[in-house]
């Protein structure tokens, strides 16, 4: 890439024939005004989005992706770019709701003239942090949307979004990646075929979640993690201490691990050879039935760490060892 050309981005290799027919879309007027993308975190969706808006408000792309030459890629790089908007939760607020404030301020955005092409696009992530208020405010733009007026809502769980917003918009469900494609890209990045096998079976087939659990530092040691789960079931080890030995580490992370790694034995999967003999213990205490339960819970879990809601995690992680174990009178505290 020369000194002068501005960075595009490329979706992943599994999107690429979505890209080609959404730009179809456009090129034949049969772009909607409102797009939801849905679909598990960790398999490119952001990718997909970035790639998309970018050829949308490119002079001339090429080959369905953005040029980066013309000066339209230079703005949307610089992230200066005038006909697009970036929703997202307040990272220096550490918040993790998209407020109403912001809504209305896209709603402006919308309500104005297009200095490039004719057209101005918006980007809300993720779409299902907006809260009730904040996705009431965004009816005004999905009823009247205004002359080339596009936005795209990428969200892992479409289900948080209210009926009268998903009414409004066009929906697409994605899904992941077939497995030997996964696995070749992952491979590739790691440069390491057991270890890329390994990791997206923790991470639930998603690719991209696969690579981020590779920088995670107790990933090395994940028979030892898993067998705290095995511990308590066979009576070794307490709850809580059990608890506190998990908390350690990041606990969104290890519960989406945990998430595939129950997936995996309730498909009558072997996760990886290292976690082999934890895995064969764990299926023996566990009927299809609880593990069920207990990975329904881990989803749950999960989604409330990804809320708004600041939940005790430690709280959250006995609550899934002791349900591991079949006490399921704790459910009347959360």
């Amino acid at each position: 890439m020369s000194a002068g050309r501005a960075t595009v981005q490329v979706p992943c290799i599994w999107h690429r024939d979505l890209l080609a027919e959404l730009m179809q879309q456009a090129v034949d007027q049969r772009l909607p005004h409102a797009l939801v993308l849905s679909g598990p975190a960790g398999i490119g969706k952001q990718r997909l989005a970035r790639a998309f808006l970018e050829a949308l408000l490119c002079q001339q792309p090429q080959g369905g992706l953005a040029c980066g030459d013309c000066q339209s890629c230079h703005l949307v790089a610089a992230g200066s770019h005038p006909d697009m908007a970036l929703l997202v939760p307040n990272e220096e607020k550490k918040s993790k709701v998209i407020k109403v404030d912001q809504v209305r301020d896209l709603v402006d955005f919308f309500s104005k003239t297009a200095q490039y092409g004719g057209r101005r696009v918006a980007l809300l992530w993720p779409a299902e942090s907006m809260n009730r208020n904040a996705q009431n405010a965004l009816l005004k733009t999905l009823e009247e949307p205004g002359s080339g007026a596009f936005l795209l809502l990428l969200c892992d769980q479409p289900s948080r979004l209210l009926p009268t917003v998903r009414s409004r918009c066009q929906q697409r469900q994605l899904g992941v990646p077939d497995q030997p494609t996964a696995q070749a890209w992952l491979a590739e990045q790691t440069g390491d075929e057991s270890q890329a096998r390994a990791l997206l079976a923790a991470a639930g087939g998603a690719p991209l979640k696969a690579l981020q659990l590779e920088q995670v530092e107790w990933f090395a040691q994940r028979d030892t993690l898993l067998g705290q789960f095995v511990a308590v079931l066979e009576g070794r080890t307490p709850v809580s201490i059990a608890a506190q030995t998990l908390l350690k580490h990041e606990p969104l992370p290890l519960l989406e691990a945990l998430h595939g790694w129950l997936a995996a034995a309730l498909r009558g999967q072997q996760a990886d050879d290292k976690l082999a003999p934890v895995m064969n213990r764990l299926r023996q205490r566990l009927s299809d039935r609880r593990l069920l339960q207990l990975a329904a819970e881990v989803q749950r879990a999960r989604q409330l760490l990804q809320s708004s809601a600041n939940p005790n995690p430690a709280l959250l992680m006995e609550r899934l060892l002791l349900l591991a174990v079949g006490v399921d009178a704790m459910a009347a505290a959360f």
